[in-house]
């Protein structure tokens, strides 16, 4: 196999397990999915250019991750969007053996968190959105913030106490 079918092969085996997690990174981010869709496609095509340059990246994921962080700054800097958490897709509200005040309440509950977290610093409500809602490991965490582990779980408990404080103040 030549060297450029290694590289196809390596890069599609590395979009099948990151793409996930890259949108959902994305779409916490940014509250739509065209445009979430959009910025994990360029994500990966950054990647991809620079694996045809024949670049080294020793960390495929953390790349990954701080490209569709700095396409995300891109994006917002390029125009006035707000934060927008659509927190309902990540708090199941379908159960149907839940009674109609029990769906009231979950509502509530996630309009709740919904306001606390676009109440917190960017790097804290991304620490929460990433390692509670997307469920990565501490380590991708890390990456993505560009610190390391002992920092992120500090950022993660601080933003968890600062996410509790804004709800009991509502």
């Amino acid at each position: 196999m030549d060297n450029d079918n290694i590289k196809k092969e390596n890069f599609s085996k590395l979009y099948q397990e990151k793409i996930g997690k890259i949108y959902r990174f994305i779409y916490l981010k940014i509250g739509s999915e065209p445009i979430a869709q959009d910025i994990a496609a360029e994500t990966f095509t950054r990647y991809w250019q620079q694996v045809c340059r024949d670049k080294d990246i020793k960390n495929p994921s953390a790349f990954l991750f701080r490209t569709a962080h700095n396409l995300v700054a891109d994006h917002y800097r390029s125009r006035d969007n707000r934060y927008n958490l659509d927190i309902d897709k990540y708090f199941s509200l379908k159960d149907d053996k839940v009674d109609i005040e029990r769906k009231a309440v979950l509502a509530d509950d996630a309009k709740q968190v919904h306001a606390a977290l676009a109440r917190l610093r960017g790097d804290w409500r991304q620490a929460i959105s990433l390692y509670y809602i997307d469920k990565a490991p501490i380590g991708e965490v890390a990456q993505a913030l560009d610190k390391t582990e002992a920092a992120t779980r500090v950022i993660i408990h601080r933003a968890l106490k600062q996410l509790r404080r804004i709800i009991e103040e509502a």
